[in-house]
């Protein structure tokens, strides 16, 4: 079986480009897209305790009936998972070739302990969104935190404490 490349496009809340990539399909439904790519931005980008390094493997989780997309984060290429990185963006577009997605700021990282970290709160407070896209993130949010399997089978959370 031949794989099909896609090219990735992240967009800001009102849908101007951001960055791009290339990522390798590896399923798909109507109403998701799996790919598998490696991280190709600064060689080293810390977030949270964790840091991003060129070339870990991302398996990338898009919806189009969902409001969030899902990094599976990997060290290098091994198998080690580092996170699991949620972006709350509206709902995925796809083409034949292409993934298009706008993120609204806000994140959720998750450890493969089951801690987690929401981030850019702030970022995402001071976006201009109408208040009906703000309630659906934060529901979202609480929708992933109460149902953990939706990232991993047997996954259970536990808050994390800034430090």
């Amino acid at each position: 079986m031949s794989t099909r490349t896609l090219t990735v496009f992240k967009q800001n809340h009102m849908g101007e480009p951001v960055f791009n990539w290339k990522g390798e399909l590896i399923a798909e439904t109507p109403t998701s897209r799996l790919i598998s790519a490696h991280f190709i931005g600064a060689d080293a980008v810390p977030v949270d305790k964790v840091t991003f390094l060129r070339g870990d493997l991302m398996l990338e989780s898009y919806y189009t009936d969902r409001w969030y997309n899902l990094f599976e984060v990997y060290q290098g290429s091994s198998d080690q998972v580092k996170c699991w990185y949620l972006n709350l963006s509206y709902p995925a577009q796809f083409s034949v070739e292409t993934i298009i997605w706008q993120d609204l700021a806000l994140d959720l990282l998750v450890y493969p302990n089951g801690e987690y970290r929401l981030l850019d709160e702030d970022e995402f407070n001071a976006l201009p969104l109408q208040v009906e896209v703000r309630r659906h993130c934060l529901e979202t949010v609480q929708d992933i935190l109460n149902a953990p399997d939706l990232i991993k089978p047997g996954l259970v959370f536990h808050p994390g404490r800034s430090e």
